[in-house]
């Protein structure tokens, strides 16, 4: 009987591994928690460094790096950033190659200035990139063997915690979470957006912040300074809860960022908050838009 439930086991894990086919597998770098990869844009002899930003629903290359590749634009895009709405030159009908077997073709490309990302991180960023990548195939960043894996869409299928995804505005996506504050007992549930640009724990949002009375007026608080892809700084402050609930894990007395600051104020946006890189890089993920999933190793 043993014998034939280790049989059934391996079947089935074979049909697992078959079912997902590999296109093909690229290294990635961790930057102050941010993930970066190389990318050729066009023809470009060398690589270009382009973090890999799940909250970016368009391409970003720098204005810098745009010019030194001979970049034609064809028109101008107003661009929502976290900070404003800031005009950008688009370039359009781009092929960003990441391996021999590995192409985002017909890809436009927003100028920006990421100068200021660049001196923050004291590491050279040509690009961001995000919704792009995550739309072609299906994507896994596996931070334990620190590569980001490829696979095909056909017949694809997960082996590892599920959850759906919820869509958002502008290419955006989130997941449920659920916090407690402190100095109480009852939990908050709330949908927040899928940052892996952001280097914290949580991010919640103006209307959450005032909705729940988050914010002791009898308490000094500390600044949290932010920018964007744009260089406009805002102006937050630091706090902790008790208690996040995420997936398979939680978290006790950990910081958050309390948004107060009126440019970060937008009514167009659907979620309630953030969750950044100190939260996700707990678990390998596996991105599959098309059918509204991700999937959660925790590692």
């Amino acid at each position: 009987m043993k014998i034939f439930i280790l049989i059934i086991s391996l079947l089935l894990t074979s049909l697992s591994v078959f079912t997902q086919e590999l296109i093909d597998k690229v290294p990635i770098q961790l930057v102050e928690k941010l993930i970066f990869i190389e990318v050729f844009v066009n023809d470009s002899k060398q690589p270009m460094n382009f973090m890999f930003d799940s909250g970016a629903g368009i391409t970003v290359i720098d204005t810098k790096t745009s010019k030194e590749l001979g970049l034609t634009t064809s028109q101008t895009s107003k661009i929502a950033t976290s900070g404003k709405t800031i005009e950008a030159k688009e370039s359009t009908s781009n092929i960003l190659k990441l391996s021999e077997n590995l192409k985002v073709e017909d890809c436009s490309l927003f100028i920006m200035d990421l100068s200021h990302i660049s001196e923050y991180l004291k590491f050279n960023i040509d690009g961001i990139i995000g919704f792009d990548l995550l739309d072609q195939n299906i994507v896994e960043t596996n931070i334990d063997a620190m590569e980001m894996r490829f696979f095909k869409k056909d017949n694809y299928v997960g082996h590892i915690n599920q959850l759906n995804l919820i869509d958002l505005e502008s290419n955006n996506f989130g997941l449920p979470i659920e916090i407690r504050p402190k100095g109480t007992k009852k939990a908050i549930k709330l949908i927040v957006k899928i940052d892996t640009g952001a280097m914290n724990y949580l991010t919640l949002h103006n209307n959450l912040v005032s909705k729940n009375n988050l914010i002791n007026k009898n308490k000094k608080y500390k600044i949290r300074k932010g920018f964007g892809a744009d260089s406009t700084m805002t102006s937050n402050l630091k706090s902790k809860i008790s208690l996040a609930k995420f997936a398979s894990k939680e978290w006790k007395n950990i910081p958050v960022v309390l948004e107060i600051d009126s440019l970060n104020q937008n009514s167009k946006r659907m979620a309630d908050g953030l969750i950044g890189q100190d939260m996700l890089l707990e678990f390998n993920i596996t991105y599959h838009l098309d059918d509204k999933i991700i999937y959660l190793e925790e590692r």
